[in-house]
């Protein structure tokens, strides 16, 4: 039976409400998302909530709680982060919107803010070492974690309303109001001796991190709709921020990728993101889409230990896909299970010097080839080129993405050089080779379950006079498969340069 969940982010500068789906297996779809802009930390006056902010604030969760009785929602987490924590008015506020919108709002403390933005990370990005920064409008939370597991956590009482209010007055603001603000939040960081020169990817999440991911993208015209596990380096968050601090903010709002709502705050978060990684000696900021919300909805359904490898993560997002693309299961891992034993083959005839990574690459492209059959039959696989390279696939980076979506979607050289060709910026055509010697390998496998009753259970590669034979152990001599395997056979030897040939066999009857 499915299930409807709605998580409300009651935010320093933003409230949002997500609602998500859960299904009997208890895979999650998002299903619709809204967000106000309300700017608490603008209404915290002598650290109590002012008569408007709590008039907007109140009206909003009304707003929300329309929608989700709309969506006949079953269960709504809600969680409120500063401005709420800060305001010595805040229980009352969340008191009045139990009773005024039938909504229960739980305040988190920083430490816990901090580590849902974790979780949300572990929980879809394969990174062993790194440190996040979720710069919200009244805090910033920092965590460190290795080998997946969290090290350190801190939340600073600042965010980008409150460092904007402080330090930058000017519609452009002055050199000497960035080198105070740089200043500041270099001491701050400093504070925290745990985050110095770790040299680890520092994970943005957020409203400004997703911002400036647009930014970037649209300013080097990337060819992916896509932010998760988006890299930016150092030297571009300082170019981006040199950039748009000399503009006023009306210009700011007109930069290709900012948000209006936040053109106006914008320059404090990026001066945070910049000021860690100079701190942290780390040479790359990954954008995460992912955040405070998901790690509170992921720790309700799935419970609080995230994977505990990339390779767990990895199925875990193979059996989410299969599951919302009806993808025959029990087919799926059939052909993983002849594409394996087909790649170790080849690599014991030294006919491939591949690793890990590329057989983790074609264990996800088997199980997930059939996926744009749940769009139509016909041109399936352009369907599944499309659905692999645009859904989310957590705890995969934009080129494995890439990658998983060209080898499950392979059928020839000529579609794959336009797929390529269309993702220049992210994949090579060094990159074709790999793409072509495991496609090809899975055409094999796909055709050798083509009428997906398992009828061939094993492969043996075989190597005879120079030549190969692939041979081939089923139920009978007479499949369906074996009349359909000339032409991805003729496509095999083609791309691994090697005649090949198959023979069938039968099993022997049982006595």
């Amino acid at each position: 039976m499915t299930k409807s969940i709605g998580v409300i982010d009651l935010g320093s500068n933003t409230a949002r409400l997500v609602i998500y789906q859960q299904d009997e297996q208890g895979n999650l779809t998002e299903v619709d998302n809204i967000k106000r802009s309300l700017r608490l930390s603008n209404h915290l006056q002598n650290n109590r909530l002012d008569d408007d902010g709590m008039a907007i604030t109140l009206t909003c969760l009304r707003q929300f709680k329309e929608l989700l009785d709309a969506r006949q929602v079953q269960q709504t987490i809600g969680v409120a982060t500063a401005a709420v924590r800060q305001a010595e008015n805040g229980v009352e506020l969340l008191e009045r919107i139990r009773a005024e919108a039938g909504i229960t709002i739980q305040i988190l403390t920083g430490e816990e803010e901090a580590r849902y933005g974790y979780l949300a990370v572990m929980d879809s990005m394969n990174v062993d070492e790194g440190i996040t920064i979720d710069i919200g409008g009244g805090s910033t939370e920092v965590t460190y974690f290795q080998n997946r597991k969290l090290k350190e956590s801190h939340s600073f009482p600042f965010g980008i309303v409150t460092l904007t209010k402080r330090f930058l007055f000017s519609d452009i603001p002055t050199e000497a109001e960035f080198t105070q603000l740089r200043s500041f939040l270099a001491d701050s960081f400093a504070s925290k001796p745990w985050l110095k020169n770790k040299q680890c990817p520092v994970i943005a999440i957020g409203g400004t991190a997703r911002n400036l991911g647009k930014i970037h993208q649209r300013s080097v015209h990337y060819s992916m709709d896509s932010l998760h596990h988006y890299p930016i380096s150092k030297e571009n968050v300082t170019s981006i921020l040199e950039h748009i601090r000399i503009l006023s903010l009306e210009e700011r709002r007109q930069v290709p990728g900012m948000s209006k709502d936040r053109a106006d705050v914008v320059l404090s978060g990026i001066a945070a993101f910049e000021s860690l990684l100079s701190y942290t000696g780390s040479d790359v900021l990954l954008i995460s889409n992912k955040g405070l919300r998901e790690g509170v909805l992921y720790e309700s359904v799935w419970g609080a230990e995230p994977p505990a490898t990339g390779s767990e993560l990895h199925a875990k997002t193979a059996a989410q896909f299969m599951n919302r693309y009806h993808i025959d299961t029990t087919h799926a891992q059939h052909v993983k299970s002849l594409s394996l034993s087909l790649f170790n083959q080849l690599g014991a005839q030294r006919l491939h010097a591949f690793g890990q990574a590329e057989r983790e690459l074609l264990a996800s492209a088997s199980l997930l080839h059939d996926a744009g059959r749940s769009i139509n039959v016909y041109e399936s696989s352009e369907h599944t080129f499309y659905l692999l390279s645009q859904v989310l696939m957590a705890g995969f980076t934009h080129r494995e993405r890439l990658l998983i979506a060209m080898l499950s979607s392979y059928k020839s050289n000529k579609l794959l050089l336009g797929q390529i060709s269309r993702h220049a910026d992210i994949v090579s055509k060094q990159d074709k080779n790999l793409i072509e010697k495991l496609g090809t390998l899975l055409l094999v496998s796909r055709m050798l379950d083509r009428s997906m009753t398992q009828s061939i259970h094993a492969v043996q590669l075989i190597k005879t006079n120079g030549s190969y034979i692939l041979r081939c152990m089923g139920k009978r001599t007479d499949h369906l498969e074996y009349s359909l395997l000339d032409e991805p056979l003729i496509k095999f030897s083609k791309a691994w340069k090697i005649p090949i040939a198959y023979t069938a066999v039968a099993d022997s009857p049982k006595t």
